[in-house]
C-alpha cells in the first residue's frame, strides 16, 4: 500500500497530538506530599518519644499520594500520638493536627489541601499538649465471678507496680503478666486475668483492678511426645522432670524444655499444655520435637605467631544408640612450620563419648581416649591418656564431677634432652556452684568452682601428688541490660607433694593465654630458667577482668617466690574456622 506524503504527515501529527495529551495526564497524576511540624509542651522525655514516633512514621509511611491520601496520613499521625500519650499516663492531653488552621477530622482541610499546587510540599501542623502525668491511686486484686471471695494471697511486690507510680500502660500491662504468673504458679493453670484501669481527672490519678479467674487448682499431667523419628520416646519420659499428679508449677514446664533442648538431638521443641483438665484433674502436655540432623563434620585452620599453624577436623554423632548418646571423634595436628624436623610438629587424636541419664536421672556417664604430642614453649610430651567419670546435677546451682584418668607419657623440658617416663593414675573430682543467670551468656551472678585431682605414678617414680585449685567468676551488668558486662576472675592453685620434682611438666601450673592472662603467650607470664624457657610452678595465682585488661598473675615455681610480671610484647594473629 502506498501512502501519500500529506496522509503520512496527518497521521504524525495525530500521534504527537496523543502523546501530548499522555503526558499532560502523567503530569497532573503527580503525587503531592507533605510533612508533620510537630510542637510538644509539657513532659521532656515525652516530647523526645513523640519525635521518635513522628519521625519512623515518616520514613516508614511517607505522606504521599492524592488529597485524601495526605489527609488519612496525617489523621493516623494524630491517632498513634493520642494513643502514644495516653499509654504513658497523660490522660489530659490534648493533641491537634491541621492544615492551613483547619483540623484534620474536618471535611474543610480536604479542600484546605485541594486548593494547594500539587508540587507544592504541604506542612501539617501537629500540636500537642502533654499536661501532667497521672498516678497509680491503688492496686486491687479480686476475684471475677465464681469464688471471687476465696482468692489465695499474692506477693504484691512481685508485681513492678505500687501507688504512687506512673499510670503507664506498659507497666501495668507487665502488672497483669505478673498477676497471671503468680496464681499459675499456685497451681491454677487455666487462669485468666483482665484489667479494669479507672481514671479519675479531677485527681489526675488512676485505680487499677485485676479481675482474675482462678479455674480449678490443676495437676501435671502425662507428657505426650510426638515428631521424633530417631530419638526413643521412652527415655524422654524418663527425662521428664515432674511426676503426674504433683502440683502444676509453670517452672516445671520450663525444666522439661531445658532438659530437651541441652539433648542436642533436637532443632525445635515445642511445648502445648492442653487448655482443659482430663477427668483426673491433670494438664496434660503435649510436646512436639523436630530431630537435629544426627552427624556432622567439619574442619578448622588456625595460625597463631607462638605456635604456627594448626589444621583440625572433627566428626560427632550426637545420637549414637537412640537416647542421645554422642560421639565425638577430633584430630588436630599444630605447631607446623615452628619447627625443622617433623618431630616438632604436635597432634592430638580424641575420641569423646557421653550417655546421658546413665543409671540415674540427671547423672551422664562419660570416657575419653586420647593420643597427642605437645610441642609447647615449656615441654614436649608424648602421652596416651584415658579417663572415665560421671557428671551429677544436683539442684540448679550444684555440680558435681568424678571421675578416673590414666596415663603413659614421656616428657622433657625445652631446655634439655632428657626424656622422663610416667605411669600415672588420678581420681579428678569437681564442684561448682553456679549463681550465674545464664549458663552460655552471663551478665549477673557468680560462678566457685573447686578441681582436685590427687595422682600417683605407679611407674619406677613411684611419686604422688594432688592438683587443687578453687577459681572464682562474677559478672556485672554496667550498663543496659547485657550490653556491657565486667566479667571478673580469681584463681588459686597448689600442688602439695613430698617431692616436687617428681611432678610432671605438664601438671605444673602455667600463667598466659586466653584461658588465663590474655595479652601474654601462653605459658609466658610466669618464671624463668636460665634460656629464658617458662619453668612452671607448684602454685599459682591469677586475676583477671574482662573486658579490662588482666590485673595480676604470679606464678610460684618449686622452692622460690615471684611477684610481678615480666614485660612482653602481646602477640598477633588470626583464626579461622570452617564448618
Amino acid at each position: 500500500m502506498v501512502v501519500s506524503p500529506e496522509s503520512a504527515a496527518r497521521r504524525l501529527a495525530c500521534l504527537l497530538q496523543v502523546l501530548a495529551a499522555m503526558v499532560i495526564l502523567c503530569t497532573g497524576a503527580e503525587a503531592r506530599t507533605a510533612r508533620i511540624a510537630l510542637t510538644v509542651t509539657g513532659d521532656e522525655r515525652m516530647s523526645e518519644d513523640l519525635k521518635q514516633l513522628v519521625e519512623d512514621f515518616e520514613k516508614t509511611q511517607p505522606l504521599s499520594g492524592d488529597a485524601l491520601a495526605l489527609l488519612q496520613g496525617a489523621q493516623a499521625v494524630l491517632a498513634r500520638v493520642n494513643t502514644a500519650v495516653r499509654s504513658r499516663g497523660f490522660y489530659d492531653a490534648r493533641a491537634t493536627a491541621t492544615v492551613d488552621n483547619r483540623p484534620v477530622d474536618e471535611a474543610a482541610a480536604l479542600d484546605a489541601i485541594e486548593t494547594h499546587p500539587e508540587t507544592e510540599q504541604l506542612t501539617f501542623a501537629l500540636t500537642v499538649d502533654t499536661g501532667p502525668r497521672f498516678k497509680v491511686e491503688g492496686i486491687a486484686i479480686r476475684g471475677a465471678g465464681a469464688g471471687a471471695a476465696s482468692l489465695p494471697a499474692i506477693d504484691m511486690s512481685k508485681l513492678g507496680l505500687a501507688a504512687g507510680d506512673p499510670a503507664d500502660a506498659p507497666a501495668i500491662l507487665a502488672a497483669q503478666d505478673l498477676v497471671l504468673a503468680e496464681f499459675r504458679k499456685q497451681g491454677y493453670a487455666l487462669a485468666s486475668v483482665r484489667r479494669e484501669v479507672v481514671v479519675d481527672h479531677a485527681t489526675r490519678s488512676a485505680e487499677v483492678t485485676f479481675l482474675v479467674t482462678t479455674g480449678p487448682v490443676a495437676r501435671m499431667g502425662p507428657v505426650r511426645f510426638s515428631g521424633t523419628e530417631k530419638v526413643s520416646t521412652t527415655y524422654l519420659q524418663r527425662r521428664v522432670p515432674f511426676k503426674e499428679g504433683e502440683l502444676y508449677d509453670p517452672a516445671k514446664v520450663e525444666t522439661l524444655r531445658g532438659k530437651l533442648t541441652s539433648l542436642g538431638v533436637f532443632n525445635v521443641v515445642r511445648i502445648k499444655p492442653a487448655t482443659a483438665l482430663d477427668a483426673n484433674g491433670e494438664l496434660p502436655i503435649d510436646v512436639e520435637l523436630t530431630d537435629r540432623l544426627p552427624r556432622s563434620v567439619g574442619f578448622g585452620i588456625s595460625y597463631e605467631t607462638q605456635l604456627g599453624f594448626a589444621v583440625s577436623a572433627f566428626w560427632t554423632h550426637r545420637n549414637l544408640f537412640g537416647e542421645a548418646e554422642s560421639l565425638r571423634l577430633t584430630a588436630e595436628i599444630n605447631h607446623i612450620g615452628q619447627g625443622q624436623l617433623i618431630t616438632d610438629t604436635g597432634f592430638t587424636f580424641r575420641a569423646d563419648f557421653r550417655k546421658p541419664d546413665w543409671w540415674l536421672p540427671g547423672q551422664d556417664a562419660r570416657a575419653m581416649a586420647e593420643v597427642l604430642r605437645e610441642v609447647l614453649p615449656a615441654y614436649y610430651r608424648n602421652a596416651i591418656d584415658f579417663g572415665v567419670g560421671l557428671d551429677r546435677i544436683l539442684s540448679p546451682v550444684w555440680q558435681v564431677r568424678v571421675g578416673l584418668a590414666a596415663e603413659v607419657s614421656q616428657e622433657r623440658r625445652i631446655s634439655t634432652s632428657i626424656w622422663q617416663d610416667y605411669r600415672l593414675i588420678g581420681v579428678p573430682a569437681s564442684v561448682l556452684m553456679n549463681k550465674a543467670n545464664s549458663d552460655v551468656d552471663p551478665t549477673t551472678g557468680y560462678r566457685l568452682q573447686l578441681d582436685v585431682t590427687p595422682y600417683g605414678d605407679v611407674g619406677p617414680n613411684n611419686d604422688f601428688f594432688s592438683i587443687i585449685r578453687l577459681t572464682g567468676r562474677s559478672y556485672f551488668d554496667l550498663a543496659e541490660p547485657g550490653r556491657s558486662v565486667l566479667a571478673l576472675r580469681a584463681s588459686f592453685g597448689t600442688e602439695p607433694t613430698p617431692n616436687i620434682a617428681g611432678i610432671p611438666p605438664d601438671k605444673l601450673f602455667y600463667a598466659g593465654g586466653g584461658g588465663s592472662v590474655r595479652g601474654f603467650v601462653y605459658q609466658s607470664a610466669g618464671p624463668r630458667d636460665a634460656f629464658n624457657n617458662p619453668l612452671g610452678g607448684a602454685s599459682v595465682v591469677e586475676g583477671s577482668a574482662s573486658p579490662l585488661p588482666p590485673l595480676a598473675s604470679f606464678v610460684l615455681p618449686a622452692g622460690t617466690v615471684s611477684s610481678g610480671l615480666p614485660s612482653r610484647v602481646r602477640p598477633i594473629g588470626f583464626r579461622l574456622r570452617l564448618l
